[in-house]
């Protein structure tokens, strides 16, 4: 196969690839389909065959970033059918290990300098607003535990009060660990599952 039909059979995938490594180094602004395209050795137009420009290009990184970390979320609540409460705890640590083994995402979501343009997405495009949006899988976690501990205690839990908890912990832990800002020589992973599966986590 010649190096020009490749490029034409999988050019889009690497224009997602190269694009988020490049974005994740250049920042919103450095960035350009421009650069995306010398990096994967085409023309400086081959990209505008797939994107409109770059924030479309931008568009399509967050995209699959959201499929990937959502598939990662749903095979944990799959692992445990019948267990709300093994559910959430099992998606804390999946949570983690994803940012730790996928920093460029963390950055992309939360710490980029166009991470308000994705949250912006997230409430405006359709593509955004459905069941594979990755919060969306979480608050599905969040409610059927609360409606678990209802239904066993006869009291009520907000389930935006457990939401923020189990979100805030997670999500600290993976900024923490990512950014290296936590110091620890033994295995972080093993660490946070050791956390969130202690007694006191999810004590509903």
């Amino acid at each position: 196969m010649s190096n020009e039909n490749y490029h034409h059979e999988n050019l889009k995938a690497e224009l997602i690839k190269k694009g988020l490594k490049l974005l994740d180094e250049e920042g919103y602004e450095k960035f350009s389909l421009r650069k995306v395209a010398k990096a994967c050795s085409v023309s400086h137009t081959a990209p505008y065959r797939h994107f409109e420009s770059k924030d479309d290009l931008i568009m399509a990184i967050a995209i699959e970033a959201h499929h990937k970390f959502n598939q990662c979320l749903e095979e944990a609540v799959n692992k445990y059918p019948n267990d709300n409460k093994s559910q959430l705890k099992e998606m804390g640590y999946s949570y983690v290990k994803f940012f730790i083994e996928n920093p460029e995402y963390l950055r992309l979501f939360f710490l980029s300098d166009f991470a308000d343009n994705i949250k912006k997405m997230n409430h405006e495009d359709e593509t955004f607003i459905n069941d594979e949006q990755p919060f969306n899988t979480f608050y599905k976690a969040i409610e059927r535990c609360q409606s678990e501990h209802q239904s066993r205690e006869g009291d009520s839990v907000d389930p935006n009060a457990l939401a923020l908890s189990c979100w805030g912990l997670v999500h600290g832990m993976a900024i923490l660990i990512a950014k290296k800002d936590f110091s620890y020589a033994g295995d972080y992973l093993e660490l946070v599952r050791k956390i969130l599966w202690s007694g006191t986590f999810l004590n509903l």
